[in-house]
């Protein structure tokens, strides 16, 4: 019998029977067997302090016994999330959402909108890992219908996913306006809670960088550092070191990249989180190929995606896949190249993820435009810009700009290549690329 269908009178007459107690002993000395019988019949609905009576006399907590909650339920299944997390994180997605499935029902049956919470928020991590993004949009939108009772942290980190749902969407501006929301609520509040004000700054990073926005993202990556020391949870402060790393070598402090890269690494292999480390290659593999270490690219990108297919991660795959064969370009080996760009297209078909599709736009064109098919290269490159101008991606936009004026201007259209490097200026100029401190 499920614990929310059985009459609170006959749970006390179930449990008090099972301690081998008369209706005298648990009543006494507060109250008497009559006014326990009628409780226990129905007759009686018992107030707080009578619950609160009779649940010290059975040994259980008042909300054990109102919901007949086992004795530290919250607690296992809190560390149950947990086990199950790590599954998740190492490629066991029908294990895991089974089981954040089965945590989200008894929580609910409990009352422990707080677990209920962090169940809901980790079913949207499986879509997510799926790279099913609305489907993960609208589960962490569920969750965020229990945030009010869970801690400021699991606000946030609800508040992180959403952000980056809107944010692969298209709609930077929308990412960035719910994070500074929610950032200012935190703050209003005047108690201090570091993890949940580390992972609100870590949210802002990644969608201020694709905006142009260098100069605000730094600000919020060293209103991060400033932060970290006194976060608790080891997961949180990964992330941000993960993150950050991106800001440092948009702004070419490559060392002080590899630095985050190295910690955050660190963090999540102690953790065990399998599917977070290999994103944190993906990373680095993304940074060696801006330096030039091409070889050192490749191998690092190689090992992230093998690492990130090995754990379920669709979205984590398909970066991968992409700097992957970004790096193949770069060597010349065209074929390969093309092959991996086009390989992931089907996945993006299936994804609203704007920036990653015109990623994979501009990489063909590119390689188009290496084999010397202008007009096929000015196609696509011109798909990308277009995609990246709406979606408010000026970062890559200045890119992609100039490599379309270039392809133009090789193929004598001298007024449309003019027209291609005035759109990645009003792009730049729109964004703050200028020193950053």
């Amino acid at each position: 019998m499920p614990p929310s269908a059985e009459p609170l009178g006959a749970r006390i007459r179930r449990l008090r029977r099972a301690r081998g107690l008369t209706q005298r002993e648990l009543a006494e000395p507060r109250y008497d067997r009559g006014f326990l019988a009628k409780v226990e019949s129905g007759r009686r609905l018992p107030s707080d302090d009578v619950l609160s009576h009779l649940a010290r006399r059975l040994g259980l907590t008042a909300d054990e016994l109102r919901f007949d909650r086992p004795p530290g339920a919250a607690q296992e299944l809190g560390d149950a999330l947990e086990a199950a997390y790590r599954e998740l994180q190492k490629g066991g997605l029908e294990a895991a959402e089974r089981e954040f499935a089965r945590v989200e029902r008894l929580a609910a049956e409990y009352r422990l909108p707080d677990v209920q919470c962090h169940a809901r928020f980790h079913l949207g991590e499986v879509q997510w890992q799926r790279y099913d993004i609305p489907l993960a949009d609208k589960g962490f939108a569920h969750a965020m219908e229990l945030a009010d009772a869970s801690s400021p942290r699991l606000r946030a980190m609800i508040v992180n996913r959403v952000a980056a749902c809107r944010a692969l969407s298209g709609d930077l501006g929308a990412s960035v306006a719910l994070v500074e929301n929610a950032l200012a609520d935190l703050r209003a509040t005047g108690a201090s809670d570091p993890d949940a004000e580390l992972a609100l700054v870590t949210a802002l990073i990644h969608p201020l960088i694709e905006m142009g926005a260098l100069r605000r993202a730094r600000r919020a990556a060293e209103e991060g550092r400033r932060v970290l020391p006194s976060a608790r949870h080891a997961e949180i402060a990964a992330r941000y070191h993960r993150q950050a790393a991106q800001l440092w070598q948009e702004i070419g402090l490559a060392d002080r990249a590899e630095k985050d890269l190295s910690r955050a690494l660190r963090l999540f292999t102690s953790l065990g989180y399998d599917r977070d480390a290999a994103r944190c290659r993906w990373a680095r593999g993304f940074l060696w190929r801006r330096l030039g270490k091409l070889d050192e690219a490749h191998a690092e990108l190689r090992l992230a995606r093998d690492l990130l297919a090995k754990a379920g991660s669709r979205e984590g795959v398909l970066g991968a896949t992409i700097e992957l064969a970004d790096v193949r370009r770069r060597q010349g080996k065209l074929d390969e190249a093309a092959e991996l760009a086009e390989g992931i297209r089907p996945l993006l078909d299936r994804s609203p993820d704007i920036e990653a599709r015109a990623e994979v736009l501009r990489l063909l064109g590119l390689i188009a435009r290496a084999r010397g098919d202008l007009p096929e290269a000015t196609a696509l490159l011109e798909e990308a810009a277009t995609a990246q101008e709406k979606s408010e991606l000026r970062g890559a936009l200045v890119a992609t700009a100039l490599h379309l004026g270039d392809t133009l201007r090789a193929r004598g259209l001298i007024e449309k290549a003019a027209e291609a490097y005035r759109r990645g200026v009003r792009a730049a100029t729109m964004s703050d690329f200028g020193p950053t401190g």
